[in-house]
């Protein structure tokens, strides 16, 4: 064998027997100070100073909560296809694991995509904590969650995606962070700083509810609905009582046309809140808006009001289109809007006549979500996200190589 080849062979040798992965497989447990960060996300940084709230609406700072403990934090939300497709590998990870020196979080963040089977976004602290006790009963999940705060602090510290993953260590540093990782990512970084399992859980044998396929609506004109292309922006609103109850939800999107040269579509949905069991009454007056504008504004119509759904009661949008003008581009107008909803707001044990007001500005919200392609009706199944892996692994029969 020619010599220079044989120098090859032998450093990649040695290049092979010093790599993380060689010791992890070796069972070396491994408490480096080096980290890694994928997609954007925070990462190889201390542990931002911010508050959350836990699942009983107890105050937590989310350093103390991860203080001496191995923490594994995973976004998620009621409406993230990804993340419901994607959180049995956190569960049968947090089976593995979870330990008095190691913790699972699921942290409940703002929607992903608000209208995914009918809900819209929390407008109070409340509310988002109603929203987490939704999402926990309906994936099943063992391990804890905490909720973001309603200004979204942990979201936006963590410079987080839809289902982002971040592993901290016991003295507060992301020596992991991932904005959407596979099942053998999350096991590596288990691996490399917590110790291997010898014999891991598989996702697929947990007993974890089957989650029926959320239909989305047709994209078209009705008598309650209207059809949204493609490229709409959401608009920035502001509940002017937000710590009140809206039963009903505005939401606001603008075309770029609007955006851009301050004349163009406004769009105007209003959405019965189904964290509050809440109900369009048929046999009543139906919704209405009315708006007030600044000077210089122009929009058609002002007011409107809804066609009344189908039967006595139902829980579908009711939508508009708005035409707006204005004297000049908004980068030269500081615009907003006044809206005011006058409804029912009806559950099984009441029915009140209300009115209801947000500010609407003509800016992006920034709320890192979007509506799930419902300008462009229902679609197919989305490809399954995830790697389950090859391995196979009895009950009973568990343990972490230390």
């Amino acid at each position: 064998m020619p010599i220079r080849l044989s120098l090859l062979l032998i450093f990649l040798s040695s290049m092979a027997l010093s790599h993380p992965l060689h010791a992890q497989r070796s069972g070396e447990r491994r408490r480096g100070n080096g980290g890694s960060n994928q997609g954007g996300v925070l990462g190889n940084s201390p542990l931002p100073d911010v508050n959350a709230l836990t699942a009983d609406g107890k105050p937590v700072n989310l350093r103390e909560l991860c203080d001496g403990k191995y923490t594994l934090l995973a976004m998620g939300c009621l409406t993230c296809p990804e993340f419901h497709r994607s959180y049995p590998e956190i569960e049968a990870a947090n089976q593995d694991y979870a330990s008095d020196d190691v913790q699972f979080f699921y942290v409940y963040k703002s929607l992903r995509h608000p209208e995914l089977g009918g809900y819209v976004e929390a407008q109070n602290q409340n509310e988002r904590l109603l929203q987490l006790k939704e999402a926990r009963e309906m994936l099943g999940t063992q391990a804890p969650w905490i909720a973001d705060s309603i200004d979204n602090s942990i979201r936006d510290a963590l410079q987080s995606g839809s289902r982002s993953v971040y592993l901290v260590s016991p003295e507060g540093k992301i020596v992991f962070s991932h904005n959407k990782p596979t099942r053998s990512d999350i096991r590596e970084a288990l691996s490399q700083f917590v110790g291997e399992i010898e014999q891991p859980t598989l996702a697929s044998e947990l007993d974890l509810p089957q989650l029926p396929r959320r239909r989305q609506n047709l994209n078209v004109d009705s008598e309650i609905r209207v059809a949204r292309p493609e490229g709409l922006t959401i608009l920035v609103q502001t509940a002017k009582t937000p710590e009140q109850t809206y039963y009903v939800k505005l939401r606001a999107e603008a075309d770029a046309e609007l955006l851009q040269t301050g004349t163009g579509k406004l769009f105007l949905g209003f959405y019965p809140d189904p964290i509050h069991n809440v109900h369009w009454n048929n046999l009543t007056e139906p919704m209405k808006y009315t708006l007030t504008l600044p000077e210089g504004v122009e929009a058609t119509p002002m007011e409107a009001s809804a066609n009344k759904g189908p039967g006595d009661k139902d829980t579908q949008p009711r939508q508009f289109w708005v035409t707006v003008k204005s004297d000049g581009p908004l980068s030269s107008i500081d615009l907003s809007i006044d809206l005011s909803m006058h409804y029912f707001g009806c559950t099984e044990d009441m029915c009140e006549a209300l009115t209801q007001e947000y500010t609407i500005e003509f800016k992006e919200a920034g709320m890192d979500s979007r509506t799930f392609g419902f300008n462009r009706g229902p679609r197919g199944r989305a490809r399954q996200e995830g790697d389950r892996g090859p391995e196979r692994s009895r009950p009973g029969q568990r343990r972490r190589i230390q």
